[in-house]
């Protein structure tokens, strides 16, 4: 296809044939089979050749100089998606043989491109399936590794994904990197909480991309992200094997917000008995309020974790002291150093 010979009208309609990708996704094929795209300030602008071969230098310059997002045709999109998804497959069955740390790394950048798919489409069943099972592997993989549970958060946190696709991945590992260190949980216990952390979020996918760039938010926006907790149980009831206790923790998972809340406006604590599924409940609100607090937004920069740990204090530590003990001292050695 030549893009100079398309007329205007046709110019027009590219919004209607391309879709968006992460950039680093073009790394797992070798080139295109139509023109990719720049979306700047409502038109599309031709980046890329089909001809022209996909280079690591492209995809570092694109991402440095225009954007995260490149935009490019179905059948390139259908492609890439195929292929992560056969490489996650492949990656899969050697995660233990070799380098583990490496593997490990490379498996939660390929999960972070499957889950940037997911969102759009999180009513595909075999997507979601796929990146469950993924991401169950993964689990089982940390657990019999803690030696490679810090510097794989740490290329996590210096990697370029939306930060979106980035909390789900942090928060589910500084989540079981700490229940591990308090040695309350079994292996299947552990695998569990870790999943229900990692896909506690996907109700996100009902919120539109731009709304995750702003300060501000009208209180039609407030309340879609209020209900995304909400649309992740009922995204994945009944699609994924996770109990209805697990459920419960995501529908409830921004429990201890409520509480920081009333806090902040000096309002009545509501009762949190409903909201409550055990330990876990404490354990995966703190963590997630902590790496959210902790790692930067595009509206504002990341807090020290001494601030969070402050800010969660007062909040757990009176009903949770050993708890939060633990956490400030586990933190020391995973952040702090």
């Amino acid at each position: 296809m030549d893009f100079n010979s398309l007329n205007t009208l046709q110019r027009n309609r590219l919004n209607l044939k391309l879709k968006p990708i992460f950039v680093g996704q073009l790394f797992i094929i070798e080139s295109l089979n139509h023109p990719a795209f720049y979306y700047n300030q409502k038109e599309f602008e031709l980046i890329l050749h089909p001809e022209e071969g996909i280079t690591s230098d492209f995809i570092t310059d694109y991402a440095k100089s225009f954007s995260s997002e490149i935009f490019i045709y179905e059948e390139d999109y259908q492609e890439i998606n195929l292929k992560l998804k056969e490489e996650l497959t492949k990656l899969t069955r050697s995660l233990s043989i070799g380098d583990v740390r490496k593997n490990a790394i490379k498996h939660t950048n390929f999960l972070s491109m499957q889950m940037d798919t997911l969102y759009k489409d999180p009513f595909n069943d075999e997507l979601l399936t796929n990146q469950f099972q993924n991401t169950k592997n993964l689990s089982n993989l940390l657990t019999k590794h803690k030696d490679i549970h810090k510097p794989i958060y740490q290329n996590i946190i210096q990697s370029r994904y939306h930060y979106t696709y980035k909390q789900p991945l942090l928060s589910s590992i500084l989540l079981l990197s700490f229940i591990q260190s308090l040695k309350l949980f079994n292996e299947k216990e552990i695998e569990g909480i870790f999943l229900t952390s990692y896909f506690k979020d996907i109700g996100m996918s009902f919120i539109p991309r731009e709304k995750f760039e702003e300060a501000h938010l009208s209180d039609f926006d407030k309340q879609l992200f209020a209900n995304h907790a909400q649309n992740s149980m009922e995204i994945l009831e009944g699609r994924v094997p996770l109990s209805l206790n697990q459920l419960n923790l995501i529908k409830n998972h921004h429990y201890l917000n409520y509480k920081i809340q009333a806090l902040v406006t000096n309002k009545q604590v509501p009762h949190m008995d409903e909201y409550l599924t055990g330990i876990e409940s404490v354990l995966l609100s703190s963590i997630d309020i902590l790496v959210a607090m902790t790692t930067d937004r595009p509206y504002r920069k990341a807090v020290s974790s001494f601030k969070a740990l402050e800010l969660l204090k007062h909040v757990i530590s009176d009903e949770y002291p050993q708890e939060y003990k633990a956490l400030v001292l586990f933190l020391k050695n995973f952040l702090m150093k």
